[in-house]
């Protein structure tokens, strides 16, 4: 029973990302009267999985995995929410769950530095230490920017969308253009850090023999393609424009150190 337990709660944990992006994009928004009450019991149930499997895990990622996985407590709300409004008068009218969104990114971002940082201590009388530190010196260049973006898009572009999407507002500004091609270059930067620096920590995992060869392989070959991805530009069509605008979705730039949290905490049942 308790072994089942512990399957059941690692399965749980792994499925949660891919039905609440599933959620988003296929069934898109719906009443806050509904997906709120189903976000706290996911966050409850998500908290429970994680306390049960970190029970039967004792190596160093223990510790650190809950700032891993917290972020994506916060983001299971956005199966409800659904993507950002792709006009400004739907993001005007949704202001409230605008700011709510770029807020707990903010909050998830903060908590995946403190995990990376919180892992390089872990890994600082290992072997895998230099890489841990330059990881670490990675995402943390990358936080100031990705802060700064998530205030852009939740707070300056709402407010700018709620004063300019009225009837009978005057034009918006000609410097919101360069603006955003300044955000635009942030935004480039700071996820292209964030996955390079998640693909630091992965090398370093391996070299303590946390994460395996062929994980490895897997992690560090998606977060590079993920960085470069990030650098197309937004002109580009067909399967690579997919491809970019997937690796530029916040919530997805720290999806991989939550799979790796989880699969980390799984070790004792025999995965990856």
């Amino acid at each position: 029973m308790n072994i089942r337990l512990t399957k059941i709660s690692f399965l749980y944990l792994l499925c949660v990302p891919i039905v609440v992006t599933a959620l988003a994009f296929i069934v898109g928004h719906v009443s806050y009267k509904i997906y709120i009450p189903v976000w706290i019991l996911n966050m409850v149930t998500m908290m429970l999985a994680m306390q049960r499997l970190a029970a039967t895990h004792g190596e160093i990622f223990k510790d650190t995995a809950k700032y891993f996985i917290f972020p994506w407590m916060l983001f299971s709300i956005f199966g409800g929410m659904g993507p950002p409004p792709e006009t400004a008068s739907s993001w005007a009218a949704l202001y409230l769950e605008q700011v709510f969104r770029y807020t707990f990114l903010i909050f998830g971002g903060i908590s995946i530095a403190t995990g990376f940082f919180q892992l390089r201590k872990a890994l600082a009388g290992t072997a895998g230490k230099h890489f841990a530190k330059v990881g670490s010196v990675l995402i943390a260049i990358a936080l100031p920017f990705f802060i700064f973006n998530m205030v852009y898009w939740g707070y300056f572009l709402t407010n700018i969308f709620i004063t300019y999407a009225v009837p009978g507002a005057s034009a918006k500004p000609e410097w919101l253009r360069p603006l955003a091609q300044i955000f635009t270059m942030i935004r480039m930067l700071e996820v292209a850090l964030i996955y390079l620096g998640t693909a630091t920590f992965t090398i370093a995992l391996k070299i303590t023999q946390q994460l395996s060869y062929r994980a490895t392989i897997l992690y560090v070959s998606l977060a590079c393609f993920a960085a470069v991805m990030n650098l197309l530009p937004s002109s580009i069509d067909g399967a690579l424009a997919v491809a970019n605008y997937l690796s530029i979705i916040p919530a997805i730039t720290m999806l991989m150190p939550y799979f790796i949290a989880v699969n980390l905490l799984g070790k004792s049942i025999n995965t990856i």
